[in-house]
């Protein structure tokens, strides 16, 4: 699967999930969810604004995408459809960054300053971002889930 694929399936995903109403009851066919907390580091410090989704091996839990954004420490609390937890089950782990840079500015028609251009570019290394070569993989079981992974070093490539 590309990573512009994934990155627009993760981030309408996580668009539609986070609105979603957390007041109403859970749909029928959502199995029990656990809570999850994986903490992400790059470079020996927190990850900040890293999306993080998890992809079932088990084709039964395939349908549900945990996915969330880890904050300033580096924290991801999984969510499944908007709800907090993840399913039991094995799942690769996939972490992404982008970040947009080299803004040029120009005016607009009415005179105020505006983006006419940017980049975009990847801050983590392609392996994290790819469910075929991640090397991350977890159990999700009964109870309380945290792991600690490694998003390796930061780099800076250009997103095509």
């Amino acid at each position: 699967m590309s990573r512009i694929y994934f990155g627009l399936i993760f981030t309408a995903t996580l668009l539609i999930c986070s609105g979603c109403n957390k007041n109403s009851s859970q749909p029928n066919d959502l199995p029990k969810l656990y809570p999850c907390i994986i903490t992400i580091t790059q470079d020996d410090k927190p990850l900040k604004d890293a999306a993080v989704e998890l992809v079932a091996e088990d084709r039964s839990n395939a349908k549900y995408k945990p996915v969330t954004k880890t904050d300033a420490e580096g924290k991801a609390v999984m969510s499944t459809y908007g709800y907090k937890g993840t399913p039991a089950g094995k799942y690769k782990v996939v972490v992404s960054k982008d970040v947009d840079d080299d803004f040029v500015y120009g005016t607009s028609s009415t005179g105020d300053k505006e983006v006419q251009k940017y980049n975009t570019y990847r801050t983590v290394e392609p392996k994290y971002s790819d469910v075929k070569t991640t090397p991350h993989e977890i159990e999700v079981v009964a109870g309380k889930n945290e792991f600690s992974l490694d998003a390796g070093k930061s780099v800076r490539m250009l997103y095509k």
